[in-house]
């Protein structure tokens, strides 16, 4: 289990708004939902169930398993506003790679959020002692590609014509990998 004494976490965005971080709680629900259901169509893609339906999302809710999926909300006010989430395996050949997807309300993009919650998820990253970090993008969202190589994420590979958004349009997927301070100190013994 990683610590999350941390929580909540007060952090200021570029345009002096004021961001609470902390894991999402059962009582989410309804304001997840409301996020999701802003977002752009592509941003939607991700997700393997319709988050336009309001029972997913509760269901989701009440069956959080921070050591399975662990996701962190950012709120604005009474607002969600970005989530950062680090799924893991327990068990398996990847169980030392997190798969991390963030998303960020349109109107609180280029605000640093999305940086914020990067680090963030290297943060509990480096406490969940993984090797690496590895985050899907859809090569359109050229601003998400950008953070996260700031961030220290390295373009491992693009997969051309990979992935298909809601409406059945192909799209390239841009795989990024950032490996985790600890895995040097593995390769040396």
């Amino acid at each position: 289990m990683i610590p999350l004494d941390r929580y909540p976490k007060e952090i200021t965005l570029r345009d002096d708004a004021r961001v609470v971080l902390r894991p999402m709680i059962p009582e989410d629900a309804d304001g997840l939902w409301n996020f999701l259901r802003q977002l752009p169509e592509i941003d939607k893609s991700h997700f393997h169930e319709d988050v336009d339906r309001r029972e997913v999302v509760g269901g989701w809710a009440k069956s959080i398993d921070y050591d399975a999926a662990l996701p962190i909300l950012a709120i604005r006010g009474d607002r969600v506003v970005g989530t950062v989430t680090l799924y893991r395996n327990k068990t398996g050949w990847k169980q030392r790679v997190g798969i991390v997807r963030i998303l960020i309300s349109p109107d609180h993009r280029h605000l640093g959020l999305g940086t914020a919650m990067i680090r963030e998820i290297r943060h509990l990253g480096e406490k969940a002692a993984l090797n690496y970090l590895l985050a899907e993008v859809i090569e359109e969202q050229q601003a998400a590609v950008r953070a996260l190589e700031r961030m220290g994420f390295e373009k491992a590979a693009v997969y051309r014509n990979f992935v298909n958004d809601r409406k059945g349009d192909l799209h390239n997927l841009v795989v990024l990998l950032h490996p985790m301070s600890g895995l040097e100190k593995e390769r040396l013994y």
